[in-house]
């Protein structure tokens, strides 16, 4: 059976001819190419990897060698396109995925180092999902993957400080995303102070908040646990621009 893909998105069709309508884009029959063809098609798009732990899009020939949000290795990618197709058995779910995972990537999101101790020990990651809840009090959550050393820092100590990145702190997105804390001392190389609650802030960051988890407000989500806590301390350090998740996709190539 022949393959067909997507020039607009990517996505790949099996079948004699073209689908009617992209299910991940919706474009028409005339914006598909053979898929031995792709590469080298005018406006074709790369390939598109799905880091199956955090949800983070790599565009390539291959997955990357390590998830720059949680520092998984290129196993635990799948070919986005492949995934899309398993679904279109059912034309309901997959356009439903379709539609949701564009409108998720649309959800603003920031970069962060977040940071904590443990029997002497730090280590930080960097993380995308750091979001303020009340006001008052001063409460903010954190989500991290189960099996990331930060994880099991904050789980430990109780405690944790954020460090909020700026638009030219690209090398620290590389420093805290590419590596697991097992491997590397991630603060080996870098200027940083401790908190009030021992915990690294990074010395040339933009912002900062010292936090406290609340126990009883820790919840299981999965493959990840979601750390409720109280703000303990915080600061502005420079007048900068944050960086984003989305700044940090358009512009890592120019990096």
């Amino acid at each position: 059976m022949k393959k067909w893909r997507c020039k607009v998105c990517g996505y790949i069709h099996e079948g004699d001819a073209p689908p009617e309508a992209c299910p991940l884009c919706g474009v028409g029959p005339e914006e598909f190419v053979p898929y031995e063809e792709a590469a080298t098609a005018p406006g074709a798009k790369p390939k598109r990897w799905k880091c199956t732990v955090c949800d983070y899009i790599h565009e390539g020939d291959g997955p990357p060698e390590v998830c720059p949000i949680c520092g998984v290795g290129p196993e635990m990618f799948v070919l986005l396109e492949d995934t899309i197709r398993r679904l279109s058995a059912n034309s309901v779910l997959a356009s439903t995925d379709g539609t949701s995972r564009a409108a998720l990537d649309k959800i603003s999101y920031g970069l962060y180092v977040v940071a904590s101790v443990k029997d002497g020990k730090l280590n930080g990651q960097i993380s995308n999902t750091v979001f303020q809840l009340t006001d008052p009090p001063l409460r903010i959550a954190v989500c991290l993957n189960k099996n990331n050393l930060t994880h099991e820092f904050i789980s430990e100590s109780g405690c944790f400080a954020i460090s909020v990145l700026g638009q030219d702190q690209f090398d620290m997105v590389r420093n805290f995303g590419y590596k697991s804390g097992r491997l590397i001392d991630k603060f080996a190389e870098v200027s940083y102070v401790l908190g009030q609650n021992g915990c690294p802030i990074l010395c040339d960051c933009m912002a900062y908040l010292e936090a406290h988890v609340l126990p009883d407000k820790i919840l299981d989500v999965g493959t990840h646990r979601l750390f409720v806590a109280e703000i303990t301390g915080g600061m502005v350090v420079a007048d900068q621009t944050p960086l984003t998740y989305e700044y940090f996709r358009a512009n890592k190539k120019k990096m």
